[in-house]
């Protein structure tokens, strides 16, 4: 766990574009981090709102979008733990949001 710990540092300057977000991720680390905590591809990817499909496809190479980059970055920096990301997923969810995101309806 100290090496994935050690490898998810703040980056330095703000304006990173997309595509080097996206390869600071290091998907072996991904990889190993799931796998040593014995999780299944569809809840490691689930609390970063990403499908067990897609999260597959980012594994085997596939691009990272920016959100889900920064995302991951933040987890593993643990800034935001597995609990923030459970209520922000209820809040998402819940009919306030969507009264807050279609207002007028």
């Amino acid at each position: 766990m100290e090496l994935i710990d050690n490898h998810w540092q703040p980056q330095t300057h703000l304006h990173a574009r997309p595509s080097e977000v996206s390869s600071a991720v290091d998907r072996v680390l991904i990889i190993a981090y799931r796998k040593k905590k014995k999780e299944s591809q569809r809840r490691f990817w689930a609390r970063f709102g990403v499908t067990q499909s897609r999260g597959s496809r980012f594994e085997s190479g596939a691009e990272i979008p920016a959100p889900v980059s920064i995302l991951l970055g933040l987890y593993f920096m643990k800034t935001v733990s597995d609990a923030d990301l459970g209520r922000a997923e209820r809040v998402m969810y819940s009919r306030d949001a969507a009264a807050l995101l279609n207002p007028g309806q």
